[in-house]
C-alpha cells in the first residue's frame, strides 16, 4: 500500500509540474530589437533611425563642427593635445573628429578626392568616395547615445545605414569634383594617432555633406 501510495504521489507531482512549471524556457530573441515603455513594446528600425538623424539632425550638428584647418594645425602640434581639445568618443576608446571646412581639389582615386584646405599651401584632407565601413559616422557625429539602442546588433545596423546614406547621398556628387574645384565639406574622422607625413592628407574623412564650385 506504501509503494502504490508513493507511486500515486510521483505521478501527481509529475503532473502539476507539467502544467505549472517552476520555469519557463523563453527564446533570447523574444524581446530582440525592441524597446520597452511602460506597457508599449516598440520596434527598432535602424533605417528610420538614420534616416532621421540624417536629415533633421546632422545638418545642424555640422554647422557646429570644429574647423578642419585648426583640427589639422593642432594635430601637427600635437596629436594627442588635438584629441582631447576637438575630439569625442562613443565609450569604446576611439575617439573621432567631427570636422567642417573648405578646399581645392588636387586629386582623385577610386577611394578618395584629396583636398587643399583654404588659406593653406600643404594641409591636405582626404575626402571617403570609395566604400564606406565601419562606425565613423555613427560615433565621430556624436549625436547617438548607446543607451537608447537595443542591442550590439541594432547599434552596427546603424552605423550600417549611415554608410549607406553617405554612399547614396554625398559620393556621388563628389566623384564628378574636377581637379581645382572648391569643395566645401562636413564629415567625420577617426583621430590620428600620429601627423601625417608630409605630402599625405592628415585626416581621412567620411563625408556626410558637401557642395562643390566647379
Amino acid at each position: 500500500m506504501r509503494r502504490g501510495a508513493g507511486v500515486a504521489c510521483v505521478v501527481l507531482l509529475v503532473a502539476l509540474l507539467w502544467f505549472f512549471p517552476l520555469f519557463r524556457v523563453v527564446p533570447l530573441n523574444s524581446t530582440h530589437g525592441t524597446t520597452v515603455t511602460g506597457a508599449a513594446t516598440t520596434t527598432f528600425d535602424p533605417a528610420a533611425v538614420a534616416a532621421r538623424l540624417w536629415s533633421t539632425e546632422l545638418p545642424t550638428a555640422a554647422q557646429r563642427a570644429a574647423d578642419a584647418a585648426t583640427v589639422a594645425a593642432d594635430i601637427r602640434a600635437n596629436p594627442e593635445v588635438a584629441r582631447k581639445k576637438h575630439g569625442g568618443s562613443a565609450g569604446l576608446g576611439t575617439a573621432y573628429y567631427f570636422v567642417r571646412g573648405t578646399g581645392k581639389v588636387v586629386s582623385l582615386d577610386r577611394n578618395y578626392l584629396r583636398l587643399r584646405l583654404a588659406g593653406s599651401s600643404d594641409t591636405l584632407v582626404a575626402l571617403r568616395v570609395g566604400p564606406v565601413f565601419g562606425n565613423v559616422v555613427r560615433d565621430g557625429c556624436g549625436l547617438l547615445d548607446v543607451n537608447k539602442v537595443p542591442g550590439l546588433q541594432e547599434y552596427n545596423a546603424l552605423a550600417a545605414e549611415l554608410n549607406a546614406l553617405v554612399e547614396k547621398n554625398v559620393q556621388p556628387h563628389l566623384r564628378q569634383a574636377g581637379v581645382g574645384a572648391s569643395v566645401t565639406f562636413a564629415g567625420c574622422s577617426e583621430a590620428p594617432e600620429t601627423a601625417a607625413a608630409p605630402g599625405e592628407p592628415i585626416l581621412n574623412i567620411v563625408p556626410v555633406l558637401a557642395e562643390i564650385q566647379q
